[in-house]
C-alpha cells in the first residue's frame, strides 16, 4: 500500500485547520446602485447554485465591516483551493457531483448537527487520515449515504428541506418514492443516476421504515449496527473546491462494520459483499500500520456485543480476507 509522504499529510492537516476556521462570510462582494444609493451584497456558490445575501448601504459601517471580512475570507479560500489542488495530485478526491452534494449538505449545517457521511463516499475521505492511498477500485461510487442518530436533525434555515438542499448541488435531484407513497422520501436521485440515501440506527424491530425526519421533509431508513458505527465520529475534509468539512465514522469502526456487512448481504448483493470485503481489507492493512491499537479495540468491542450478529461475521470476513492475501 502506497504511503502518503509526511509533507503531504502536513498539508492536509493545515487544510483541515483552515477549513475549521473558515467564516460564513466567505463570499464575493458585489456592489449595486439603486435610486442613486450604493448597496453591497454577498454572493456565494453552494454546490452548483449561487446564493445572494443583501448587506445594506455601502456607507454603513457595519456593512463595510462585513464586506471587508468577506474579502479577507475569499483570499483565504483561494489559498485553500491551492492546497486542495496540491493534495489531489496524489490523493483522489470526490467526483464533481459528490463534491457538490457534500458542499450543499455542509453549507446547510447538517454535519454540524450530527449527520455522518458513511458508505463508500466516507471511505474516499480516509486516505489522508490514515496516511495511505487506498486501492482505486474500492473508492468508486455513484451514491452518498448520510446517517443520523438524531431524528430532529434540521437545516441551517427553517424550512430547508432535504430536496431543497440537494437541488443546490444539482437542480435535477428528485425524491424517489418508496413502497408507501405516503411515507417521506429517504432516497433522492439526479439525472445522472447519482443517489443520496438517508439512514438512521434501528432501535427496535417495529421501527417505521422510513423513520420521519420532519424538519427536512424526508425520511431515514433504519439499519442495524449503524448506531455503533457513527458513535463519536471524526472530522475530515473532502478534497473538493476549497475543502468541505465533513464528519466520518472512526476508521477502525468503519473497517469492522464492513467486515460485518459483507456477511449480512444476501446472494443478490454478492458484488456489494465483495466490495465490502475489499474496503475492509484495505482499511485493516492501513490501520495495522497507522493505528493498530485502535483497530484491535474496535474488534474487541464489536465482538463483545454478540456472537451471531457481531463476532461470527467479523471472524468469517477476516478469514476470507486472509485466504485472499
Amino acid at each position: 500500500m502506497q504511503r502518503i509522504p509526511l509533507n503531504i499529510q502536513t498539508l492536509y492537516a493545515d487544510l483541515q485547520q483552515q477549513v475549521g476556521m473558515a467564516s460564513s462570510d466567505e463570499a464575493t462582494v458585489v456592489a449595486t446602485t439603486i435610486a442613486g444609493a450604493r448597496y453591497l451584497r454577498l454572493q456565494r456558490w453552494v454546490g452548483a447554485s449561487r446564493t445572494v445575501e443583501h448587506l445594506g448601504r455601502a456607507d454603513d459601517p457595519a456593512v463595510i465591516a462585513r464586506a471587508e471580512a468577506a474579502k479577507a475570507e475569499m483570499v483565504r479560500r483561494q489559498e485553500r483551493r491551492r492546497l486542495v489542488s496540491t493534495l489531489r495530485r496524489l490523493i483522489p478526491g470526490p467526483t464533481p457531483t459528490l463534491g457538490k452534494v457534500l458542499d450543499a449538505v455542509a453549507h446547510a449545517g447538517l454535519f454540524r448537527r450530527g449527520a455522518v457521511l458513511v458508505g463508500t463516499a466516507a471511505y474516499q475521505c480516509y486516505p489522508p487520515l490514515l496516511g495511505a492511498i487506498l486501492p482505486s477500485a474500492t473508492v468508486m461510487t455513484q451514491d452518498a449515504d448520510l446517517a443520523t442518530a438524531d431524528l430532529a436533525l434540521d437545516g441551517e434555515i427553517a424550512g430547508d428541506s432535504m430536496i431543497a438542499i440537494l437541488q443546490k448541488a444539482d437542480a435535477s435531484f428528485a425524491a424517489l418514492p418508496g413502497l408507501d407513497p405516503k411515507a417521506p422520501p429517504a432516497r433522492f436521485r439526479n439525472a445522472e443516476s447519482f443517489v443520496v440515501d438517508l439512514l438512521t440506527p434501528q432501535r427496535r424491530r417495529s421501527d417505521r421504515n422510513p423513520m420521519p425526519l420532519k424538519a427536512l421533509a424526508a425520511g431515514a431508513v433504519p439499519l442495524q449496527h449503524l448506531d455503533w458505527l457513527i458513535e463519536e465520529p471524526v472530522p475530515a475534509v473532502a478534497l473538493h473546491g476549497a475543502g468541505v468539512a465533513v464528519s466520518l465514522p472512526r476508521p477502525a469502526r468503519f473497517a469492522v462494520h464492513k467486515l460485518i456487512l459483507a456477511q449480512k448481504r444476501g446472494a443478490h448483493e454478492a458484488a456489494k459483499s465483495r466490495k465490502d470485503l475489499a474496503q475492509a481489507a484495505a482499511l485493516v492493512t492501513a490501520l495495522r500500520e497507522a493505528a493498530p491499537f485502535e483497530l484491535q479495540d474496535a474488534l474487541d468491542e464489536a465482538r463483545a456485543l454478540g456472537r451471531d450478529g457481531w463476532a461470527r461475521p467479523i471472524d468469517r470476513s477476516l478469514s476470507q480476507i486472509a485466504a485472499l492475501a
